[in-house]
């Protein structure tokens, strides 16, 4: 696997740091004690063994006064900021595994609820608390973007496109894309991931897109979250083959 952020190829240290960092923070969040852990790896895996454990109620009253301030400071954000947007973008490349394996993969873990997903996506990124299928295809996601202090709770409706500016790119055959809203429906941004078929592999482009008054250091970190999600996430989808 390759993963390149502004024209830069990121090491597995560079995201080894970035996720220890995270890691670290979250379980100051939780309350958890993480003294006895460094290794990333084993610190994520730790981290998730003690998300799986909060049912859905539990999770979000132990961050519901965290998240009421975030929406508070998205929702004057969006209104600021008006149509004016600012983008993470990351870009993935893996072999043996094909662009339709890879988005039919995403969409699973996405909208089909199971407590298999559940554990992969909470295990995918530090900074996930929960990402719950609602319906057909819509994802409640409450997590931390980039380096915020608040994690934020949103709501994305895949296959909407209105409003979004991250123009589609036709030699991606497929693409995971939507908006994101708050509770109050107030639009805050979005998403379109698009994949295609390499000669060895895929190729994924990566944009979220945030409102313009996000702090650039959000977006830059943000960029390493995806790549932290991403690459998990597609090794796990090709480990299923």
């Amino acid at each position: 696997m390759e993963i390149w952020i502004d024209g830069k190829s990121i090491t597995n240290e560079q995201l080894a740091e970035w996720k220890r960092k995270r890691v670290k923070k979250v379980f100051k969040v939780l309350d958890y004690e993480s003294a006895e852990i460094n290794d990333p790896d084993m610190m994520s895996e730790k981290l998730a063994e003690i998300k799986m454990d909060y049912s859905y109620p539990e999770m979000y009253s132990k961050l519901e006064s965290r998240l009421k301030l975030s929406e508070m400071i998205m929702r004057m954000g969006a209104a600021l900021s008006g149509n004016r947007r600012k983008f993470s973008r990351t870009e993935i490349y893996l072999d043996g595994i094909k662009a339709e394996e890879a988005i039919e993969g995403i969409d699973n873990l996405m909208l089909n609820p199971s407590d298999e997903n559940d554990r992969v996506n909470l295990s995918a990124c530090p900074d996930h608390y929960a990402l719950r299928p609602l319906g057909k295809n819509e994802l409640e996601v409450i997590e931390t973007t980039g380096n915020s202090p608040l994690p934020v709770q949103f709501f994305i409706v895949f296959d909407d496109e209105k409003g979004l500016q991250t123009p589609r790119d036709y030699s991606y055959e497929y693409q995971s894309v939507g908006v994101a809203r708050l509770k109050d429906s107030t639009v805050i941004g979005g998403v379109r991931h698009q994949i295609k078929d390499t000669k060895t592999g895929i190729k994924v482009k990566l944009s979220v897109e945030f409102p313009a008054l996000a702090p650039t250091s959000i977006i830059k970190s943000h960029q390493m979250h995806l790549a932290c999600e991403f690459s998990y996430w597609l090794h796990w989808i090709k480990s299923q083959k």
